[in-house]
């Protein structure tokens, strides 16, 4: 994540995966999860939540799952691309 201008992160739920893009036409597959009907439904909610407040949302890194401190943290927008 060192040096990287993070711009969104959307769950794209037909790949069962977290995508961050990082630039106008840089994207990742940041991470990948078991598809099952409840991990469907939550990344189907985090979309139509971060929809629903314009498209803002954040990145909170943590260094492990114990750890109540965040290492990183992202306010990221969703934007839509500019015309071209």
């Amino acid at each position: 994540m060192n040096g990287l201008e993070l711009c969104s992160v959307e769950a794209d739920i037909d790949k069962a995966c977290l995508v961050v893009s990082v630039g106008i036409s840089t994207r990742y597959v940041y991470a990948t999860y078991k598809r099952t009907l409840a991990t469907t439904q939550e990344a189907e909610a985090w979309e139509a939540a971060k929809k629903s407040c314009g498209g803002l949302h954040f990145l909170a890194i943590q260094e492990n799952l114990d750890s109540d401190d965040c290492v990183g943290f992202w306010f990221l927008l969703d934007l839509p691309p500019p015309p071209v």
